[in-house]
């Protein structure tokens, strides 16, 4: 099964996301901020990481930017709704 990481500070979007695709058969990882989502990321590697791009305690770019560094190959699907 398929793991996605969901990084949201809005916690409807996180569950919309997660009902989706949970449903669609993904097993899904959700975050509230990018901080806990690279600590999350590090101890168990997503397959995908789905991720706000507009976030008060750390932006999607920043979140990204960390994760790129060490984990290049990841594939990101950044979203926001600003």
């Amino acid at each position: 099964m398929k793991k996605i990481l969901v990084i949201d500070d809005d916690i409807q979007v996180r569950d919309v996301l997660d009902q989706m695709l949970r449903r669609a058969g993904y097993e899904v990882v959700l975050a509230a901020e990018g901080d806990t989502a690279c600590e999350l990321f590090r101890k168990a590697p997503a397959d995908v990481i789905i991720t706000d791009m507009i976030m008060p305690e750390k932006a999607g770019i920043e979140t990204i930017m960390e994760l790129r560094t060490d984990f290049p190959d990841v594939k990101i699907i950044a979203i926001s709704g600003g």
